[in-house]
């Protein structure tokens, strides 16, 4: 049973790719990932599930924009190649998706930075964004 749930948990990374694939063709697009650190409240990235998502991401030649707000500096050094934003709003500004990683308490209060997005497609890997109109939303959990 536990092997079976590790397994699931794994694959969550890979199963927030394809629901931002079927929403949006990331290649040569900005897209967001708000949230590094493995847990909020962190700079800690060992194990974190952005990683595989920012590797994903890559792999769609995808420009990739990221923010943390601890973790930037940590992720920075192992993904130098990607831009790290000073906030989630600047991360979501002209972004054509965006990928939520982490559960910081800051990104429960975004609202209308979604606004500022090219295409407001957001892929939510820890369910805490409100679902509003305007915005097209996928929730999953890890």
């Amino acid at each position: 049973m536990i092997e079976a749930a590790i397994e699931v948990n794994d694959g969550q990374p890979e199963r927030l790719l394809e629901l931002l694939d079927s929403h949006v063709d990331s290649g040569g697009k900005r897209i967001a990932i708000l949230g590094l650190a493995f847990k909020a409240g962190t700079d800690d990235i060992r194990g974190s599930r952005a990683k595989p998502v920012i590797e994903g991401l890559q792999d769609r030649d995808a420009d990739i924009v990221a923010y943390d707000p601890l973790a930037n500096e940590s992720m920075a050094e192992q993904y130098p190649d990607i831009e790290y934003a000073d906030s989630a709003a600047e991360a979501l500004d002209d972004a054509h998706g965006v990928a939520v990683v982490t559960d910081w308490p800051e990104f429960t209060d975004l609202d209308e930075e979604f606004d500022a997005m090219a295409n407001p497609v957001v892929v939510d890997g820890r369910r805490i964004i409100s679902r509003r109109e305007g915005l097209t939303y996928e929730g999953l959990t890890w």
